[in-house]
């Protein structure tokens, strides 16, 4: 059986979702070898990523690529790796397509509406994508928070939804040693021995960056300790870094956009925990990945999250900066504490390996496959 498998643009690939498809590209012909796997990536030169070629690219020349791709023995299924592309679908037979989820957070935006041009074209569009996605013949999600949303937020059946939780594997395996590894850790200019908090992940509105920081700055007041604050994988707007200085502790901030996973592993690693108050997450892989690593975590108990950190992490239910610092400040200064969420991460984390998330999404295109066969 043939099986062609859709990852997002490879210009605009979002890291969390190149991970997703090249894990799949990596364990589904380990595990059914006798079926075809095949990956159709739309190649972009470096100028293809101004604004309206971008645009022509994920809307346009992708679908028709996708669609024109298959040469020979007829497609079974065609799996579409990102919510954000389900327009795809409507160049293809929605009996034989298959997305994930990866969260609903497009829906959000909808439903928040806004004012001005770019906003109303923005939400056009989604409007459109989500429509394309109510065709498919089954939806993967992260996670039953997210099914949650697809049923109650698109009206979506619930029996066509699966969940499939990601794996956190990839982390726990540095490939080039640890020492080149470190070299992440060592770039940061820390005094010796200083402890760092981590937070992982993008600088949008949702990850809540705003309360990280004012909890860091607050967690130095109550500890006393010459603590520091790394941010990996987004950007400070200028507006966090007037309050950066304003609170009094730029001098503590570091930031780095583009990380190796080895050297993302290696900051958590030496981290002295994870903060992450995202207030909406379809699965949370930097907790996951915290976990592999063991690494204490202290979380906003919103979305996804609480089902991926079980009773592993801090689960805070206030989104208040003093009650993440006061959480965070029990891990750093108890480490009977430390000890316990250390040890409960790391059993918790071995269920989520990419093995069983490949194998559960083979299992999903077998059921599909039998349905639209029949």
């Amino acid at each position: 059986m043939r099986v062609v498998l859709v990852p997002d643009l490879e210009l605009e690939g979002w890291k969390s979702m190149e991970l997703y498809a090249h894990q799949l590209e990596r364990w589904l012909p380990r595990l059914a070898p006798d079926w075809a796997f095949e990956v159709v990536r739309l190649p972009m030169p470096r100028w293809g990523r101004m604004r309206p070629l971008r645009f022509a690219a994920r809307y346009v020349l992708l679908p028709r690529h996708v669609a024109r791709a298959p040469r020979g023995k007829p497609v079974a299924l065609h799996h579409i790796l990102d919510h954000s592309y389900a327009h795809v679908l409507r160049w293809l037979d929605p009996r034989r397509a298959i997305i994930t989820v990866h969260d609903l957070y497009p829906y959000r935006l909808v439903s928040a509406g806004g004012t001005g041009a770019r906003v109303r074209l923005r939400n056009a569009v989604l409007r459109w994508v989500l429509a394309s996605l109510r065709e498919a013949a089954h939806v993967i999600a992260d996670s039953e928070f997210t099914k949650r949303e697809v049923m109650h937020g698109l009206g979506y059946p619930e029996e066509r939804i699966t969940v499939v939780p990601l794996g956190g594997d990839h982390i726990g395996a540095p490939s080039w040693g640890e020492e080149a590894a470190g070299r992440a850790v060592r770039q940061l200019d820390l005094p010796p021995g200083a402890r760092f908090i981590l937070h992982v992940g993008s600088c949008d509105e949702r990850k809540n960056i705003w309360t990280a920081l004012r909890a860091f700055s607050r967690l130095r007041e109550l500890t006393g300790e010459d603590l520091y604050f790394v941010q990996v994988g987004g950007r400070f707007t200028r507006a966090h870094w007037r309050a950066i200085h304003r609170w009094g502790v730029a001098r503590y901030v570091r930031q780095r956009a583009d990380l190796s996973w080895e050297q993302l592993a290696s900051m958590y690693r030496e981290a002295a925990l994870l903060l992450f108050p995202s207030t909406y997450e379809g699965f949370g892989l930097p907790v996951l990945e915290a976990m592999w690593m063991g690494t204490p975590v202290v979380a906003l108990a919103a979305g996804a999250v609480p089902e991926v950190l079980g009773d592993a992490g801090i689960l805070v239910s206030e989104n208040e900066a003093e009650a993440f610092a006061t959480a965070a400040a029990r891990v750093l200064d108890d480490e009977m504490l430390r000890e316990t969420l250390v040890t409960r991460a790391r059993e918790r984390a071995r269920a989520f390996t990419w093995e069983e998330t490949a194998r559960r999404v083979l299992a999903v295109y077998r059921v599909v496959a039998s349905s639209s066969s029949g």
